[in-house]
């Protein structure tokens, strides 16, 4: 099997999750490392393809100044997910033995990465993503080879990465085109603003392949529940697998919550929309579930109403409600 490497630079605190992501790094341990670029400490009994390389982010910066010739603004933790499709130069010592590399989030969890990435598929295709119409930031690969490793040299790269705010390089940018166009031509109109219309231009041009195909999962309805089980992640009720599920977007619901799975998660559990639930749980699920619905909109309701009670007086609001019902965002 070809060596896979997923690069994920971190810094701040390990989030209350991070053992969810490492089990599931652990039953990939046949196709998958992880090397987390952190200043972080080692998290103990991390599963043994999952390592760390440590580095200050202020350290971190300045390696990329040298790297890419040129001046950072001062930027945060989240806008190094712009230099993602530069990992392959900006770490080459650390993907050097490696087939492919990648890179990653952490809010979600894998699959069995074996069932939907294959020695076949990585013979054939130079890029990798799983979500359909676009490079995915939560989980996409590259072929370890000059010509895809300077790829992001292709667009207005030294605009974007000199920019303070995060412009989504390693998506679509602020253009969501794969909604919008009809055929793939129309991608050769559009600016290289975004790695993944770089790609497409060089995949029109037959400069590589690109292997495109909807088998993550993100965006819950109320009524989906994802189930986990030594390594397989499928829908419940369709029996359908999945190589990931991202909860980017259950994660601002009021009513989503994380186990308290302190130092290991169990082998076999559930996910849907207000969270997490072992076996036990899951026997009781309906009124569970329904619980923290019911109960998370009335917090979200007494929040917003308070919210507003806050600014009409002057007063600083640390937690506000978002537009769409039952969402929540620190500020």
């Amino acid at each position: 099997m070809k060596r896979i490497v997923i690069l994920i630079p971190y810094f701040g605190d390990w989030p209350p999750f991070i053992n969810i992501y490492l089990q599931s790094c652990a039953f990939n341990k046949e196709i998958l490392d992880v090397i987390f670029i952190t200043d972080l400490p080692a998290i103990k009994n991390a599963p043994e393809n999952v390592n760390f390389h440590h580095i200050s982010f202020d350290g971190l910066k300045k390696h990329i100044e040298d790297k890419l010739e040129l001046k950072l603004p001062n930027i945060a933790p989240y806008k190094l997910c712009d230099f993602r499709p530069a990992y392959g130069v900006l770490f080459k010592e650390l993907v050097k033995d490696y087939d492919f590399w990648g890179y990653g989030d952490i809010d979600l969890i894998y699959g069995e990465l074996n069932r939907f990435i294959t020695d076949d598929i990585l013979n054939n295709y130079d890029l990798l993503a799983f979500k359909k119409g676009h490079l995915h930031g939560p989980f996409s690969l590259y072929r370890n080879n000059e010509d895809v490793n300077l790829l992001y040299r292709k667009g207005n790269f030294k605009e974007i990465f000199q920019t303070e705010e995060y412009l989504s390089y390693d998506e679509f940018s602020r253009n969501p085109f794969y909604t919008e166009i009809e055929d793939e031509q129309e991608i050769l109109k559009l600016p290289n603003n975004n790695i993944s219309v770089i790609v497409f231009k060089e995949q029109i041009a037959k400069n590589l392949s690109v292997y495109n195909v909807q088998y993550a999962k993100e965006n819950l309805t109320k009524r989906e529940i994802i189930a986990y089980s030594q390594g397989r992640l499928y829908n419940y009720h369709t029996n359908e697998n999945y190589i990931f599920y991202h909860w980017v977007l259950e994660k601002r619901f009021i009513w989503f919550n994380y186990p308290n799975w302190i130092l290991q998660a169990p082998k076999e559990f559930y996910m849907s929309l207000t969270g997490f639930y072992n076996i036990e749980e899951f026997k009781i699920y309906t009124y569970l579930h329904y619980k923290k619905m019911i109960v998370g909109m009335i917090k979200w309701w007494y929040l917003k109403i308070k919210n507003y009670i806050k600014r009409k007086v002057g007063l600083v609001v640390t937690l506000d409600t978002y537009p769409k019902r039952g969402w929540v965002k620190p500020l």
